[in-house]
């Protein structure tokens, strides 16, 4: 019995990136340096892994032949578990091919990649086969685990301030708490908090973080500014009307 380009898959070497012989040609695979890759007969254009697949997609050749995607996407069937459509940006009026595409992918389980080059679509393919046997873990979340972690961790959310700022900081007054409680300068002493770090640390203990609050402090801070200003303004023409008054008195003198 002859085997099909689908029973190619089950004999496929692991390490190699697979591409199918109908992607000859295709100018991204000059610039895959990173991953070892071979042409084999298979359904899609690239395995990545055992159940990881793509699509390769020029949005000029669609325009061309506006079903040839839908053809590709059924001869997938349901082999593979990740099913990628790489699509080439290379036409400037794209907006309604990309609602397509979007809408296209999100019917057939499939996730759309976009790339603008070439050299950025061989990228994506050897980010995906290079990371085939990795788990999410190297892009999660590492949990803080002593105190001085912990804290650099809420510290280092203020614009500016580092993990050698945070250390400075907790080793000059003590906890959290101490910190929250200082004044700015008692901040200034510490080394390498400049005026900028100061301020903001200060603000991010002390401001309040509700943005209705935020709304009725700026509103108060507007009148306080506009009351000020307005007191300026009197005390000038109160100022101007007593010179006026000084001159009239001098002419009639005279």
């Amino acid at each position: 019995k002859q085997l099909t380009a689908r029973d190619n898959h089950a004999n496929l070497q692991p390490h190699v990136l697979h591409v199918s012989t109908r992607q000859r040609g295709n100018g991204l695979l000059n610039h895959i340096r990173n991953v070892p890759f071979a042409y084999s007969q298979m359904v899609p254009d690239y395995i990545m892994g055992a159940n990881r697949c793509a699509l390769f997609l020029s949005m000029r050749y669609h325009n061309l032949h506006p079903t040839y995607v839908h053809r590709r996407i059924s001869e997938l069937r349901t082999d593979f578990e990740f099913r990628l459509l790489l699509c080439l940006v290379d036409v400037e009026d794209n907006t309604s091919i990309l609602l397509f595409l979007n809408k296209l992918c999100v019917l057939n389980d499939m996730t759309l990649m976009l790339a603008w080059t070439e050299e950025e679509a061989a990228r994506y393919l050897e980010t995906y086969k290079a990371f085939e046997s990795r788990d999410a873990s190297i892009i999660q979340r590492r949990e803080k685990e002593t105190f001085a972690e912990q804290a650099a961790d809420v510290l280092t959310c203020v614009r500016s301030i580092n993990k050698t700022d945070s250390s400075i900081l907790l080793s000059s007054f003590g906890s959290l708490k101490g910190l929250a409680k200082a004044q700015m300068d008692e901040l200034s002493l510490c080394p390498g908090i400049g005026e900028k770090k100061v301020r903001r640390l200060f603000d991010a203990f002390h401001k309040p973080f509700s943005t209705q609050a935020a709304r009725k402090r700026r509103k108060r801070e507007k009148e306080a500014a506009e009351e000020v200003a307005q007191r300026k303004m009197e005390a000038e023409k109160a100022e101007q009307q007593k010179e006026r008054n000084e001159g009239d008195i001098h002419e009639v003198m005279v």
